[in-house]
């Protein structure tokens, strides 16, 4: 052939050749748990999970409205009356389908890393079941790391990740007996000491309210204070945390304008017994903590007759035994527990007083990235009127996580 003919070598600037194999890879990551590739000097890797979660819901004092308290189990959503009469629900979600993006490099002698990862559970947009079932995505963790510094958003240093128990719910706890936040901080580790100042948010009830406890408008001016510390004895890897904050209402309940101080504390782990079983479990308690505690259940504090904050006093844990019967198959049960002592002139009896849980699943996976499993539960919630309400729910999922 004539060499006027030939066809001539296209050049492709390098930028655009990196962006195709960065998106050539992220289309076949479903192909392989955590997929990564490298490009120049930044590692990077992705992954997530796809969930389908099916519900069988049974309150003895229904109704119970179409919100997150259906699709997940959310203490304070138990309906409770004097007169309730019982309802049944069936429910199906895959809210819980997440996907995370991470980025790590070594620049002059320093790791630096970033996290971002999203889910659809809370951001629910303009979705309907009526036909197509969408949701937006919503922002989980985003955060950058730079050496020991963790900067960004990141489940709350006051708790431990290490004594979460494997369980089907959506919020992936027995809800009332955990701390539960993912927020803005400044963290700095040190071998097992964790120091972080975090996004700061008072939770209050107006006086004689009801059991809604609201922020007040971001008055803080100190952030919260929070330090862990991490250890092993033989099997078992504990924590113990602590909890500082100010709590401030300036106007935005009822023209008061009033701050206090909250402090709470934490002891967490898991005990390992024999190669098959391990014991997980979490004790919490504090004074004005509440927004920490069992998804704000009970907030941090009311408005008492004079106009001022009155803290309010929380405990509350769970215990979860894990076992593995095969390679293939493994179960939990477990309890958990909340009690507030809040009395009852200041917040009226619709608060909720006390909440018990106790739950068992088992789970089977055929393959190492794909379970399928059962879990049944009962919750007991009582009002600060001494009103009770109760939840039978049967929950069957399946999850791939890639």
């Amino acid at each position: 052939m004539h060499a006027s003919l030939r066809p001539r070598a296209m050049r492709v600037p390098a930028c655009l050749i990196g962006t195709a194999v960065l998106l050539s890879s992220l289309t076949f990551a479903s192909d392989a748990r955590a997929g990564g590739t490298d490009l120049g000097d930044v590692r990077f890797t992705w992954g997530g999970y796809i969930k389908l979660d099916t519900l069988y819901s049974r309150y003895s004092d229904g109704p119970a409205a179409q919100n997150l308290g259906r699709d997940a189990y959310i203490p304070n959503q138990i309906p409770v009356s004097a007169e309730g009469e019982p309802r049944s629900y069936v429910d199906f979600h895959a809210k819980e389908t997440r996907l995370y993006l991470k980025a790590e490099t070594l620049v002059e002698g320093h790791k630096l890393g970033g996290h971002v990862e999203f889910d659809f559970i809370v951001n629910q947009g303009a979705a309907n079941e009526i036909t197509s079932n969408a949701y937006n995505a919503g922002l989980r963790r985003a955060f950058i790391t730079f050496d020991n510094w963790l900067l960004g958003q990141e489940w709350t240093t006051f708790m431990n990740m290490t004594a979460l128990p494997d369980v089907l719910d959506l919020v992936n706890f027995p809800t009332e007996g955990t701390v539960f936040i993912r927020q803005p901080m400044l963290r700095y580790t040190y071998g097992g000491f964790m120091f972080s100042v975090e996004n700061p948010e008072s939770t209050i009830a107006p006086n004689g309210g009801g059991p809604a406890f609201t922020n007040t408008d971001e008055n803080n001016s100190i952030p919260d204070l929070i330090a862990r510390y991490n250890f092993k004895i033989g099997g078992a890897d504990l924590s113990i945390a602590g909890l500082a904050r100010q709590i401030v209402d300036k106007g935005a309940l009822e023209g008061g304008d009033d701050q206090a101080w909250g402090y709470g504390a934490s002891f967490a782990g898991k005990v390992q017994l024999g190669e098959r079983d391990d014991l997980r479990f979490m004790l919490n308690g504090g004074d004005g903590v509440g927004r920490y505690l069992a998804l704000n259940t009970v907030g941090d504090a009311v408005i008492d007759d004079e106009g001022d904050l009155e803290t309010l006093r929380i405990v509350n844990g769970y215990l979860v035994h894990h076992h593995v019967w095969t390679p293939k198959i493994r179960s939990n049960e477990g309890i958990s527990h909340f009690d507030a002592d809040v009395g009852g002139g200041n917040l009226g009896g619709a608060t909720t007083k006390k909440v018990s849980n106790a739950f068992v699943n088992l789970i089977y996976a055929p393959v190492k990235p794909f379970w399928v499993g059962a879990e049944l539960r009962y919750a007991e919630r009582e009002t600060l009127a001494g009103l009770k309400g109760d939840l039978w729910r049967l929950q069957f999922s399946a999850k791939y996580t890639f």
